[in-house]
């Protein structure tokens, strides 16, 4: 106990002398005073050295004693929905005819901490949405984060040539909408007319069930007393060329050509009425086989047949008769 109490009097006595020792002087630091201490404890025969211990900073520093941990920066966690791009169908810029349909498919991955069930959705974000939902399931399973899923969508190229772009995103069942890191994921298309625009040309006493149809779209012009028979006689023609006249169509005289046509014909749809409709049911059900009423009403009836006479040529199965359809239901 003396021989304690002898060696902390000379540790004490050693703190004192430090601090009074003159400024030019070099204090001794904590680890000196440290080391004098653990020999004089040697020299008193105490048989544990005591070392001071370094705190630790990263792998392979340490740091003085007494220093403060070093804290390493904050990490931002991996979100529950992130997505990445794979591959894809439809490269950018491929080429369609105008109202063509086709489907595109996007392979992404999942990024994110949570799973994708049936309950997330594939979302219209903006551009042009050819046709497609406004949103559609985007899985009838799950998909892990790290897995991949394959995201399809049935759209069809829009009726103005050109090129056309889509943007679509993803929105989980809470309604959080997501998509890249860099943003939406798209398909853009070139959207091209067919070739050239065939119609038959009628002159002045032809007779066919295409010139019926052309009598019915002149009643809808306006020419309301002409009598629709199918016959290009003179009071057809009389209609025919004043039509021209007003519309500076350059089509021979007393015929019927591709100008003529491409301004008769006028774009109905379910709901539309009138001598127009007329034409088309009867064109229809005279060369087509439908058996449609020829009452002037574009009702559920005649939207089905269209839509399956559209399917059928090759055209976008909307129910709309516009430049298109009419082409295939008179033109060559």
């Amino acid at each position: 106990m003396r021989m304690r109490s002898s060696i902390l009097f000379i540790i004490l006595a050693l703190i004192l002398a430090a601090c009074n020792m003159p400024a030019k002087e070099t204090p001794l630091d904590i680890n000196q005073l440290a080391t004098f201490a653990a020999q004089t404890k040697i020299a008193a025969g105490t048989v544990v050295v005591e070392t001071p211990q370094a705190f630790a900073t990263s792998p392979g520093e340490t740091a003085s004693v007494g220093s403060p941990a070093a804290v390493s920066p904050t990490q931002t966690g991996t979100p529950c929905n992130r997505a990445s791009f794979v591959g894809e169908t439809v490269p950018d810029n491929t080429n369609f005819i105008v109202q063509k349909p086709f489907t595109k498919v996007w392979q992404i991955k999942n990024e994110g901490t949570c799973t994708w069930t049936s309950g997330y959705q594939l979302v219209f974000d903006s551009g042009e949405r050819m046709g497609g939902p406004l949103s559609k399931p985007l899985t009838t399973g799950s998909v892990a984060p790290g897995e991949r899923v394959e995201i399809s969508v049935d759209l069809i190229a829009p009726a103005l040539a050109g090129t056309h772009r889509g943007n679509w995103k993803i929105k989980d069942e809470k309604g959080e909408v997501f998509a890249l890191a860099s943003g939406p994921f798209w398909v853009q298309i070139v959207a091209k007319r067919g070739g050239v625009v065939v119609w038959y040309v009628f002159k002045q006493g032809d007779s066919a069930p295409q010139v019926r149809v052309a009598q019915y779209l002149l009643r809808q012009q306006g020419y309301t007393n002409l009598v629709v028979d199918g016959i290009y006689g003179a009071e057809t023609n009389e209609k025919v060329k004043n039509f021209q006249n007003k519309n500076d169509i350059s089509d021979e005289e007393n015929q019927i050509g591709p100008e003529t046509w491409e301004q008769l014909v006028v774009t109905v749809q379910q709901g539309s009425q009138g001598d127009a409709v007329r034409g088309l049911q009867f064109i229809l059900n005279n060369s087509f086989g439908y058996t449609l009423e020829i009452d002037g009403v574009f009702g559920p009836l005649t939207t089905e047949a269209v839509k399956d006479f559209q399917s059928k040529h090759g055209l976008a199965p909307d129910g709309v008769v516009g430049p298109l359809t009419w082409q295939e239901l008179v033109g060559k």
